[in-house]
């Protein structure tokens, strides 16, 4: 099967099951991608920010640590979304921005951005304890 398809034959082929060359479902890895805590939330930023350093992105994802933040940017390196720039400058320091792979899931943003829009969810509060 070939890598891109037009939405029409995606509608078409979705009750068949999507697969790839090897029999596998190229839909069920990337929604895993999004289930991991904190991973979409980091993309996203990075898309609004072009590039950002450790405590920009911390001040700006509300509740998330400094450890988690930690390994979920590993992992988003590790995944080739996210790349680790040292700036020399004045003070030389650390940004994280995103990488063509990780670019390229924009419309995919733009997408549920649509969705949202359209149909707008409320989450449900934390109940205190």
């Amino acid at each position: 099967m070939e890598k891109r398809m037009s939405y029409e034959e995606f509608l078409w082929r979705v009750r068949d099951g999507i697969t790839d060359d090897e029999g596998k479902s190229p839909v069920i890895p990337v929604l895993k991608l999004f289930q991991v805590r904190w991973r979409s939330e980091v993309i996203y930023y990075l898309f609004t920010s072009e590039s950002a350093r450790f405590n920009e992105i911390k001040f700006n994802l509300q509740g998330i640590t400094s450890t988690m933040l930690s390994a979920t940017l590993k992992d988003l390196i590790d995944l080739g979304l996210i790349q680790k720039n040292t700036v020399e400058d004045e003070a030389a320091h650390v940004e994280y921005s995103l990488t063509e792979k990780g670019n390229d899931l924009l419309p995919i943003y733009y997408e549920i951005s649509n969705w949202g829009f359209e149909y707008p969810v409320s989450l449900p509060k934390k109940a205190k304890k």
